[in-house]
């Protein structure tokens, strides 16, 4: 099989794909086939003339609708397939919009593409990013931000978008007084690194209502649903690994997942953003040590959370139940909607 954590497409400066992979026989053929809709791999996996052949272990393809978002079969002449896209949407108003597809469950299925994504606020697209998360087709976008964050930001895909947007504000309390407080300007904590464990703790202990229903929502329709906050690190983060774990996709495969933030938003730039725009209680400059916990993510943060539910319930299937209001029907129906 193809191992996926060698696979990547992404588009070059002049919007045309690279694609690159990697699989158990070195020297194999790969015949690679496009689409702008997965749904026709997925249900009809190509068998015609392919875009090309290649023994090479990477390809450059011409982008034949720089607007649209294309999906790509590759097939061994082993017989191995497997549909790629762009993790990451090379969007200019928002840098950590991704796709959760392609990833692996514990049985071997994987995460269809263009059906789950997650991101950071969107209130910053520009009329090109607009119309090409409108080429999404979302029906459902769940947003995790408070009430005055949503009004500040308003998110705005455009006029002519159809989904349903849903408010679903998460406000962890140990969190509480820090986002009042970063309103203001002001970041007030004393152990930064503790501050996100305990914050991602108080995810599983007092926000799973709002949680519970992102998966009411899903469970309504064959939505192609987006997922997100004001980052799209903490509360999507979240969000994002409990879909994962609900579909049955492994602890860790969920972890480097949550840490692809750290690629796709810039640190050091945040970092530097930071440094000026916000002080202590005490209205002074804060140091890069206080800063820098709060603003990457860590495989800590995350693990926080399953330590959480591991703590507080009997297995994963009571989680579920319990606070997902997920019986094992419900799961099942989420997983044949959203894996193949």
């Amino acid at each position: 099989m193809f191992d996926l954590s060698h696979c990547s497409v992404e588009r070059d400066d002049a919007q045309n794909y690279w694609l690159r992979w990697d699989g158990p026989h070195p020297e194999q053929e790969v015949s690679v086939y496009m689409t702008d809709d997965a749904e026709a791999f997925y249900n009809n996996p190509p068998d015609g003339e392919p875009l090309l052949r290649t023994r090479a272990r990477e390809a450059r393809l011409a982008n034949p609708h720089k607007d649209l978002r294309h999906y790509f079969y590759l097939l061994s002449e082993h017989g191995e397939g497997l549909v790629l896209a762009e993790r990451r949407l090379a969007l200019a108003g928002t840098p950590n919009f991704r796709d959760l597809g392609g990833y692996e469950a514990s049985d071997g299925a994987r995460l269809k593409w263009g059906k789950l994504f997650r991101s950071s606020k969107l209130s910053q697209l520009t009329e090109e990013d607009r119309g090409r998360v409108r080429g999404l087709g979302l029906t459902l976008v769940c947003d995790f931000r408070q009430a005055v964050e949503q009004e500040l930001d308003p998110t705005h895909i455009g006029e002519d978008a159809s989904h349903l947007h849903a408010s679903l504000p998460v406000a962890p309390g140990s969190a509480r007084n820090f986002l009042d407080n970063l309103h203001n300007g002001i970041i007030a904590v004393d152990n930064a690194s503790e501050f996100m464990r305990d914050m991602n703790r108080d995810f599983v202990a007092s926000q799973l209502p709002q949680y519970a229903e992102m998966f009411r929502l899903l469970l309504q329709g064959d939505h192609a649903t987006l997922i997100h906050c004001a980052s799209g690190k903490d509360r999507t983060g979240f969000g994002s690994a409990l879909i994962l774990d609900v579909l049955g996709v492994p602890e860790d495969t969920i972890v480097e997942d949550y840490l692809l933030t750290n690629e796709y938003l810039s640190v050091e730039q945040e970092l530097g953003r930071l440094a000026t725009g916000v002080t202590d209680e005490a209205g002074e400059p804060l140091a890069e040590e206080v800063l820098r916990p709060l603003i990457e993510v860590r495989p800590e943060y995350i693990k926080a959370c399953f330590e959480e539910i591991a703590r507080r319930y009997e297995s994963k299937e009571h989680f579920y139940e319990a606070e997902l209001k997920l019986d094992p029907e419900s799961v099942g129906a989420l997983k044949d909607r959203y894996l193949q």
